[in-house]
């Protein structure tokens, strides 16, 4: 019996072909959108994402400190899931800024997101939903949304027609209420590869049942699943979509 060809519609209208991805640090991509990022990269999407923070850090379940260099070949070695059309660029490297972002003028990180966007020109922008205990992932929102206001083309500035906000496990810790996800995306065909890109980070994975462990985020993406009739799916925070 011949398979039916699954359906590219998203947002009522077809895949992106191009998206900017914001990840305050190497993994949050992974565990938030790489399940629409294999969906893009399937399409021949156009895919840039920008790490901000990466540096060797000490974590929580690991004996040791990272280094950089682990870090930049976890980035290399989950990237590659996406094929050549996936590139991407570190913001800030080796400067020990791990959680301190918000020590940056936020002017600062505007004027870098106006410049990737404007170089790029996505027709999808995807960043970290709030809300989010961490404070660079707060940094990251507050100053991708200003980046993203609305300006038009005739001013010189691109104006990016789908804005999400993408989840991830740790967000139910939460003190404000969390975002409705009014945005779906069908991953049960890519679930497999969203599960090698969180595992292709092994210095963030951890076993059952921390919030970064496989079992987690195939949980997460279960209950997306079920909440639009699919075995697995990502949700989203919808900031703008142009349809």
């Amino acid at each position: 019996m011949r398979r039916r060809r699954r359906s590219t519609r998203v947002l009522g209208s077809s895949l992106p072909k191009s998206a900017v991805v914001l990840a305050p640090h190497a993994d949050d991509e992974a565990m938030g959108c790489s399940g629409l990022m294999a969906r893009l990269a399937e399409a021949g999407a156009r895919i840039h994402v920008v790490y901000l923070a990466v540096d060797g850090f000490h974590h929580y379940g690991l004996d040791e400190d990272t280094t950089y260099e682990q870090r930049l070949a976890e980035i290399e070695d989950v990237l590659a899931l996406f094929g050549p059309n996936c590139t991407h660029e570190i913001a800030y490297g080796d400067r020990d800024l791990i959680e301190q972002l918000d020590t940056l003028p936020r002017r600062e990180l505007v004027d870098r997101f106006e410049r990737v966007l404007n170089e790029h020109k996505p027709e999808l922008l995807l960043i970290p939903a709030l809300p989010d205990y961490d404070q660079d992932h707060q940094a990251v929102f507050h100053a991708a949304h200003a980046a993203a206001r609305p300006i038009a083309a005739q001013f010189g500035k691109h104006l990016v027609p789908h804005v999400l906000g993408y989840e991830m496990t740790k967000l139910q810790w939460a003190s404000e209420p969390l975002p409705r996800f009014g945005a779906f995306v069908d991953i049960t065909d890519v679930m497999e590869t969203k599960l090698e890109a969180v595992r292709r980070y092994r210095t963030m994975l951890r076993p059952s049942p921390h919030i970064r462990s496989l079992e987690s985020v195939r949980a997460l993406a279960t209950i997306r699943g079920a909440e639009i009739g699919v075995r697995y799916a990502e949700a989203f925070a919808v900031l703008r979509t142009t349809l």
